[in-house]
């Protein structure tokens, strides 16, 4: 099964202003807005922030996947409800919230697509395989263990330290392979961002949905 990360489209021919969304219709501290920059210590419904008074900027389009000024999509999404009719179908490793996007003075319903960042919890990092990499020069290194999320931060950061001294910067670790403790046809994945396969990606692209960019992943994904 071929996998891919998923990014917003950020073509202003296509969208229009970047981000879409970046003002409510009621004021920030009324819409828990700081809650937002909480997102990764969100536990229950209780933590998430007022989602019904969103606007759209007056030079952009709507698109089924909108980019926001308040959540990354390594924590979650906006899209359109179209959209979530075309998911609720497969194994999604998130939480559907209805929400609404109001363009001029009409409501449109979408749905806030929350999850954890990385899918943490679920990442056997044991089993996953590492490779020191450098983003900016593209060059790869050793092929480092690790045991689990506390041995990654450390040996993330001797890396950093040790290549800094040197002069060189832009160097961590990559996965090249990952293994997720439960199957999903889309989640968030560690070291990668938002992943689907293949065919979330193509039910996205022949229901011609908006806002989305695909790129096929090199890193072997293996699930439970």
């Amino acid at each position: 099964m071929k996998y891919y990360s998923i990014t917003q489209e950020t073509d202003s021919k296509i969208i229009g202003i970047y981000p879409q969304v970046k003002e409510l219709k009621i004021p920030f501290h009324e819409a828990r807005a700081s809650q937002w920059g909480k997102i990764s210590q969100w536990k229950t419904i209780d933590d998430v922030p007022e989602l019904n008074h969103f606007i759209l900027h007056y030079n952009s389009r709507l698109s089924d996947l909108v980019s926001n000024n308040f959540v990354i999509v390594s924590s979650g999404l906006f899209i359109s409800e179209k959209c979530y009719q075309i998911l609720k179908p497969f194994t999604i490793n998130g939480n559907f919230h209805p929400m609404t996007i109001f363009r001029k003075e009409t409501a449109h319903p979408y749905s806030f697509l929350w999850y954890e960042y990385g899918a943490k919890s679920k990442i056997d990092l044991k089993k996953s395989t590492f490779i020191e990499h450098n983003d900016i020069i593209e060059k790869t290194g050793e092929i480092i263990p690790v045991e689990d999320f506390e041995d990654y931060k450390a040996k993330f950061r001797k890396l950093h330290d040790e290549k800094k001294e040197k002069g060189e910067v832009g160097w961590g670790l990559r996965p090249t392979i990952l293994k997720i403790n439960e199957y999903f046809d889309m989640t968030p994945a560690f070291g990668i961002g938002l992943i689907c396969n293949e065919k979330v990606k193509n039910a996205i692209e022949e229901n011609k949905l908006t806002g989305f960019i695909f790129e096929q992943l090199d890193i072997e994904i293996i699930f439970e």
